[in-house]
């Protein structure tokens, strides 16, 4: 007989954004059933490059720009995990603090990255400056002859994604919070209100429902007769064994990355495509990241593939986060569409659906984000 049972508040989804949510909640001492059709961090969360660069990286950095208040709020919330998570589960997250350059071949992206120093200088707590080819080369030695300077950034910093997932599941685990495997397929509703939540393992009573579902999103769409425009965004990275060749800090240029790990391997990215809901990894995906490092590290011929993945990033139609209350639905909540920056976004917006249930509101202005926009 399937089951039912019931929660102060149900997450459905267990990416790093639902993770988030529930820790957050737990801490308050709310009650949380996270609702995951897959294993923990099998999806995007788990496969992420893992930069934390609220000012924006690889050539992307006016991306960041409508959420930056946002972004430095998870970069502090990463900084406070990198001491707390080890203590609370032992597992080492691998936060580290390390620069990032985005990179110019020519005067065209010579002028935009100068651009992006002018106004990360404006910001507290980051050093950023323009740098010549040379300065560039000092630091990592394997870059193109070809670059003639990069915007320059300190007091940025990446994790292990894989590791930050695991290490946050224990600790909502530790805290009380359920993870129950499989999918959410419906709700029933009263007086405005979403009573019961419908799985394929039974029904789940809560007060509070946080839609946390990645690029599934649109599956709420059905259930809460509101259109949610989010479509996946397809993402692969492959990592290297390249040891004559580390790069130290992370080098982006064009939406392209790459960065030496703490687990030795060279780590580069990535593509954006629109494949539906196919997360396999591919030939060309592979070859067209390859062709991007090598113009940015070309002295590869040594360098021997040992993994390649692919993932499906959440992106809103307008490429902003959507985050806060469901109109006409009182105690349903969305936290989506981080596109590329789901780790970096996720402990903040995680700690805003938390303050939105225990105290019914956030200080931070969030109303840009909001659902009905569209």
């Amino acid at each position: 007989m399937a089951e039912t049972s019931s929660t102060d508040v149900c997450i459905a989804g267990g990416g790093i954004v639902g993770l988030c949510c529930a820790y957050f909640l737990a801490k308050s001492g709310v009650d949380v059933t996270i609702i995951e059709r897959d294993s923990i961090g099998s999806h995007a969360s788990g496969f992420a490059y893992g930069s934390l660069s609220p000012l924006g990286e690889a050539g992307l950095a006016e991306d960041i720009l409508p959420e930056l208040v946002i972004a430095k709020m998870g970069m502090e919330i990463h900084t406070r995990f990198a001491k707390e998570l080890p203590l609370e589960t032992g597992v080492d997250i691998q936060h580290r603090f390390r620069p990032a350059m985005d990179l110019a071949f020519n005067a065209l992206e010579e002028t935009k990255c100068k651009s992006q120093v002018e106004w990360r200088k404006r910001e507290k707590g980051f050093h950023a400056e323009w740098i010549d080819g040379d300065s560039a080369r000092k630091l990592v030695p394997s870059l193109s002859p070809k670059v003639i300077g990069a915007a320059y950034t300190e007091g940025v910093a990446d994790v292990d994604p894989y590791r930050l997932v695991l290490a946050l599941t224990q600790a909502c685990e530790a805290m009380g919070v359920i993870i129950q495997h499989g999918d959410v397929n419906g709700l029933n509703k009263a007086d405005g209100r979403i009573a019961r939540i419908k799985t394929t393992r039974g029904e789940l009573s809560c007060n509070t429902l946080v839609i946390a579902l990645g690029p599934w999103t649109g599956n709420a769409s059905r259930w809460l007769g509101l259109p949610i425009p989010i479509r996946p965004l397809k993402g692969q990275i492959v990592r290297l064994n390249s040891p004559l060749t580390p790069v130290p800090c992370s080098v982006g240029w064009e939406g392209n990355y790459a960065c030496t790990k703490p687990d030795g391997l060279l780590w580069a990215g990535t593509t954006e495509e629109d494949a539906g809901f196919d997360e396999s990894p591919t030939s060309e995906g592979r070859d067209e990241i390859l062709i991007s490092l090598r113009k940015m590290i070309p002295r590869l011929d040594e360098a021997e593939l040992v993994q390649q993945t692919a993932c499906l990033r959440p992106l809103s139609k307008d490429g902003r986060i959507i985050l806060g209350r469901i109109p006409k639905r009182e105690n349903v909540l969305i936290a989506t569409g981080t596109g590329r920056k789901g780790i970096l976004l996720g402990p903040a917006m995680g700690k805003l659906v938390s303050e939105l249930v225990t105290d019914g509101y956030t200080e931070t202005n969030i109303e840009p984000f909001r659902v009905n926009r569209f």
